[in-house]
């Protein structure tokens, strides 16, 4: 039997399976180490137990390292309450197996009644002077069956050890009351008399959270939403603990949390001085050396926002009653506008200039993309993802106008940034003229269904990344100044010719740009904007650059220019 003693077997592979200690889990959380032991033979298997023995001992050996560097925290009087409750619910089960299975002998009955009056004189003592110091052993043992590791200079601490002491004298009773065969007996503490009454309320862990938020959420998740959380996740059993309850989480929970992401050294898991360290310990490490700190960027749009999502999701579950992190953001000293320059118009006529427009060459060495991308960027403000997933099916006719299709598709893998940004844009007049539309239709007969051929995800199932590199060494190759200019730079010059159309924040400019909408009402009835695609048609044909010339690269003319308009 030894040698099978935690050997699990799934989907016929043997796996080496056993629970870490309870007084590890603020480290390493409930879930046991598990090892792949790469075999579907049973005796391969038991041969390869003993060095998963002792690769499991190294790992409670370091998670006993790093519990040490863990400080205690204080606990909360609602926290006590939860945590004694939950003890004493579970001693009262067993003595009600014991009363039930190992009944008291007669001639034992008196002896048990008076060591029972004894302990109710002794707890009732100590609590009318305050000196329940004597049930720190308790609270101790307790604690660690929680995976808890407390400061006892707090106020929930002392809290938990009077509380304690009533639970033991209420449990002298109930042991008491079943020793003369009443079964019925309730307590006359209040506390406890609820917890018995309505046990709501099993524990719900900071694991539990997660592994329900993640079960409900992560198959919408990209791969690279999806590798995002995990340093997230990672800070928040850091710092609160993993088997922490989730319903005795409070504002001041959530402001050491948003301290500690404020202080959080930039690349924390590829610093080799940090590795290994919980994360307040490596927060205090950095800051004595002096590493930098990750900006208000990822600070908010990153850490609070995944924190906030899911904290309100938990409220929403009825698992909180209010969201400990919500509105905790840092101020960017940076103005967006700061941030990433447009191109001037001098530096987009240098960049349309040179090829492949100039000579025009709508598919450079094979690829349409690096021809019609920066384009479709600067007239319609859309992202690298975007463009590199068009397929030819997404340019279609509605209402007589010619649009593009940005969409959600699981059965191609294509994603969208958010919600908002799916939705339908009229071809601008310029790329008409440029012949975007017969290039469409060369794509359809030559049974393309992707609109640029070749474009692939990456790992984290982002796309455009090539093209964005490409365009990046484009534009250091004209020798263009100015702050981070690349291929998101277009989207500021759409930004900017939005705001001189007089659309920039209107309903109708952030449905062309893919932002939400004011007041964050979406619904419409033309593929989510609310706008038909005339009245879009209308609004884009007035985003412009004067002063930039590109009819070197117009091939078709358009209706209206031949009546003179």
């Amino acid at each position: 039997m030894a040698r099978t003693s935690n050997l699990i077997q799934r989907g016929g592979r043997w796996y080496f399976n056993k629970a870490y200690p309870k007084e590890l889990w603020p480290v390493v959380g409930r879930a046991p180490f598990r090892m792949a032991l790469n075999t579907d033979a049973l005796e391969q298997a038991q041969r390869m137990r003993g060095h998963a023995e002792q690769r499991y001992w190294a790992a409670v050996d370091a998670a006993r390292k790093k519990l040490g560097e863990v400080a205690p925290r204080a606990l909360t009087e609602v926290e006590a309450v939860a945590i004694v409750s939950r003890w004493f619910l579970q001693r009262n089960e067993e003595l009600d197996r014991s009363h039930l299975h190992q009944p008291t002998p007669p001639e034992g009955l008196e002896d048990a009644r008076q060591e029972l009056a004894d302990i109710e004189r002794f707890t009732s003592d100590k609590l009318s002077r305050s000196a329940v110091e004597g049930f720190a052993p308790l609270a101790a043992r307790v604690l660690e069956a929680e995976g808890i590791k407390a400061d006892p200079a707090g106020g929930g601490y002392r809290t938990m050890l009077q509380l304690l002491a009533r639970a033991n004298k209420e449990l002298g009773r109930i042991d008491l009351a079943r020793l003369q065969g009443d079964f019925g007996y309730r307590p006359t503490d209040p506390v406890f008399l609820s917890a018995l009454i309505a046990p709501s309320t099993a524990k719900r862990t900071i694991n539990d959270l997660i592994d329900a938020y993640e079960r409900e959420k992560a198959p919408g998740w990209s791969p690279s939403t999806k590798a995002a959380h995990g340093p997230v996740w990672r800070v928040l059993r850091d710092v609160l603990g993993s088997s922490r309850d989730v319903a005795t989480l409070t504002r001041d929970d959530g402001r050491r949390l948003f301290e500690t992401v404020k202080a959080l050294p930039k690349g924390l898991a590829k610093v080799k001085e940090l590795a290994g360290l919980s994360v307040p310990v490596a927060v205090e490490r950095a800051a004595r050396q002096g590493m930098a700190t990750i900006g208000p960027k990822t600070v908010n749009g990153s850490y609070m926002a995944f924190l906030s999502s899911m904290f309100g999701w938990a409220v929403k579950e009825q698992w909180l009653k209010a969201n400990p992190v919500a509105g905790l953001t840092v101020v960017d000293a940076v103005d967006a506008a700061d941030k990433r320059d447009p191109f001037s118009v001098e530096q987009l006529k240098a960049i349309f200039r040179g090829a492949p427009w100039s000579p025009r060459d709508p598919a450079p060495r094979g690829k349409p993309l690096h021809y019609w991308g920066p384009l479709l960027a600067l007239f319609h403000g859309m992202r690298r993802g975007e463009i590199a997933q068009l397929r030819t099916s997404d340019v279609l006719m509605v209402d007589g106008i010619m649009v593009m299709r940005v969409r959600k598709d699981a059965e191609t893998g294509r994603r969208t940034k958010t919600m908002y940004a799916r939705r339908i844009i009229p071809v601008h007049p310029q790329l008409e003229r440029m012949g975007f539309l017969a290039f469409v239709d060369e794509q359809r007969r030559g049974d393309h269904a992707e609109l640029f051929p070749g474009s692939e995800p990456n790992a984290n199932g982002q796309w455009g990344d090539n093209f964005s590199d490409w365009f990046t060494r484009l534009v250091a190759s004209h020798r263009l100044t100015g702050q981070r200019l690349g291929l998101h730079s277009f989207r500021h010059n759409f930004e900017d010719a939005l705001r001189a159309a007089g659309l920039k924040g209107s309903d109708i400019g952030r449905a062309l740009a893919g932002r939400a909408r004011q007041g964050g009402n979406d619904s419409g009835d033309t593929y989510g904007s609310g706008y038909p695609a005339t009245q879009l048609a209308d609004a884009l044909a007035l985003v412009t650059y004067p002063g930039l010339d590109l009819s070197h690269l117009h091939v078709v003319q358009l209706r209206e220019d031949a009546s003179g308009n």
